[in-house]
C-alpha cells in the first residue's frame, strides 16, 4: 500500500481521467472513438475510471447510511462526478485489451451489446441521482442511490474478476 494519503491518490486518478475525459470529448466531437493503442493504457484507464467511481460511491453511501454526516455540497459534487465517469466508462471497452491486472472479463466482448445496455442503464441512473441530489430529499436519495449502485454492480458479476 501507498505511503501517499488517500486524497493525493483520489486527486491524482482524478486528474488522469479529466484528461482522458477531455480526449474522449475531443474525439466524440470529431465522431471517432477513443481508441488506446497499448492494452496497458486501457487496463490503467478502466481501472482509474472505476477506482474512482467506488471512491464517490463510498462517500456517498456513508452519508446515506448515516456514517458520515450528509453534507448536500459534497454528496452533490460526487453525483456530479459519478455522472461524468458513468459518462466516459464505456471508452475504455471499445477493443478487447486485457493485460494480466485487467479485472475485465472477456464476455464483455463477447455480449457487448448487453454490457454496452448496461453501462448506459447505470449512466442514465447516474444522470437521475444528480438530480435528486439537487433536491436534498434524504428519501428520495437513499432510494436513487441504492437503485444508481444495484444499476452499477449489474456488470460485476458477468463482466469483472475478483
Amino acid at each position: 500500500m501507498s505511503s501517499e494519503p488517500q486524497n493525493e491518490r483520489v486527486d491524482k486518478l482524478m486528474r488522469k481521467i479529466i484528461c482522458a475525459g477531455l480526449a474522449v470529448l475531443a474525439l466524440n466531437a470529431s465522431g471517432h472513438t477513443l481508441t488506446l493503442d497499448k492494452d496497458e493504457d486501457a487496463v490503467e484507464l478502466r481501472q482509474a475510471q472505476m477506482h474512482l467511481v467506488g471512491t464517490y460511491f463510498s462517500e456517498m453511501g456513508a452519508m446515506v447510511k448515516g456514517k458520515k454526516p450528509y453534507d448536500a455540497v459534497t454528496f452533490s459534487a460526487n453525483a456530479d462526478r459519478l455522472v461524468a465517469l458513468s459518462g466516459w466508462a464505456h471508452e475504455g471497452f471499445t477493443q478487447k485489451q486485457l493485460t494480466r491486472d485487467s479485472k475485465a472479463k472477456s464476455e464483455i466482448w463477447e455480449k457487448k451489446m448487453d454490457f454496452d445496455h448496461k453501462m448506459k442503464a447505470f449512466h442514465e441512473q447516474a444522470l437521475k441521482l444528480q438530480q435528486v441530489a439537487e433536491k436534498r430529499d434524504m428519501d428520495a436519495i437513499k432510494s436513487s442511490f441504492k437503485k444508481a449502485g444495484d444499476t452499477c454492480g449489474s456488470c460485476h458479476k458477468p463482466y469483472k474478476n475478483k
